[in-house]
């Protein structure tokens, strides 16, 4: 029975590989980019599987390396963006690359297509998915950076991927005149603990737990009557994403590596799937029979092409024989 995988896809999905095949989405993060060329992972988190048929997809390598050093609550913004530590903390995330840029707006908004496209994929169903994302003025484009996804589009794209709603703003200006925006922007030049530091509970751990503790009163405790949706973000996103436990759990990512993901290294040029995908080794599954998977998948590739290439060369043959049968005709009957 022949099955249209265009019918089984969500709206979110049909339309992401739209933006895909139009060049309208970049990633910056590999692992997303990865994922949206149509890699997988197997029942545990290291188990690259390689895809049958490559899509789509680009990947700027200059994005994160040319970001500043910046901090945020000592944690490094430039390992926080990739997708191994930004998963579930879209709000932080989106706050902790607003120090990076002068002028941007937050956003805040319900993914009715990607509601659906959760409802599909996990046991656990949502009436709404709630997410925030950080726009940018870029070569005068409203651009969209998701730290989530990983990835750079411009907003009208976004919007028409996403197909957002309840949609609620906060303004450079109104979130650097906070308090606590001021506190985490004077504070993204300080390093955080290391490991050993906190297994020994030395002076400067207990600096910086106190400086965190401070940060998570400041976010319960902060109030603005006039702008109730800065308030709500501040009180509930921002403290839900980076508070003592978030930090604690990206620390311990960072410094134990205890997940692959977490040490692979990003490659340092930019790559187009349909031409750079079959030669990029970089995910390595640590499971033979996986391994052999991927290698017959990577021969399926040169036989597909080989027989790609002898219809091509068949098609074009039987054109010339076309030709010369005509020009017999036309010429000695």
């Amino acid at each position: 029975m022949f099955i249209d995988i265009d019918e089984i896809m969500t709206l979110y999905e049909r339309r992401m590989q739209k933006a895909q095949d139009n060049d309208r989405v970049i990633f910056y993060d590999y692992l997303s980019y990865k994922r949206a060329a149509g890699w997988w992972i197997g029942f545990i988190n290291d188990d690259w599987n390689r895809p049958c048929r490559i899509k789509r997809a680009k990947y700027n390598s200059s994005f994160l390396k040319n970001l500043p050093d910046y901090y945020f609550l000592g944690f490094p913004i430039k390992d926080l963006l990739k997708s191994c530590y930004s998963g579930g903390y879209c709000h932080a995330c989106a706050i902790a690359l607003s120090l990076c840029f002068d002028d941007f707006e937050i956003i805040t908004c319900n993914l009715k297509n990607y509601a659906t496209y959760y409802n599909k994929e996990s046991d656990t169903k949502i009436n709404e998915f709630e997410h925030t994302f950080i726009v940018i003025n870029l070569d005068g484009i409203k651009t969209v950076i998701d730290t989530t996804w990983g990835m750079i589009t411009d907003f009208e794209t976004y919007k028409h991927i996403f197909d957002i709603n309840k949609i609620r703003r906060i303004s450079s200006e109104d979130l650097k005149s906070t308090e606590i925006y001021k506190y985490i922007e004077t504070r993204k030049y300080d390093v955080g603990p290391s490991k050993e530091s906190e297994y020994h509970e030395d002076e400067t751990y207990k600096k910086y737990s106190s400086m965190l503790h401070e940060y998570m009163d400041m976010c319960k405790n902060y109030s603005n009557p006039d702008n109730e949706h800065l308030q709500d973000f501040i009180n509930r996103c921002l403290y839900k994403t980076s508070n003592s436990k978030c930090l604690y759990n990206w620390r311990t990512s960072q410094y134990f590596k205890s997940i692959i993901d977490y040490r692979i290294q990003y490659p340092s040029s930019d790559l187009f799937s349909l031409t750079d995908d079959e030669f990029d080794f970089t995910l390595e599954s640590p499971y033979e029979e996986t391994r052999k998977r991927n290698r017959g998948v990577l021969e399926n590739y040169h036989k597909d092409k080989i027989e790609e290439t002898k219809s091509q060369d068949n098609k074009l043959k039987s054109k010339v024989l076309k030709l010369v049968k005509a020009f017999k005709e036309y010429y000695f009957y």
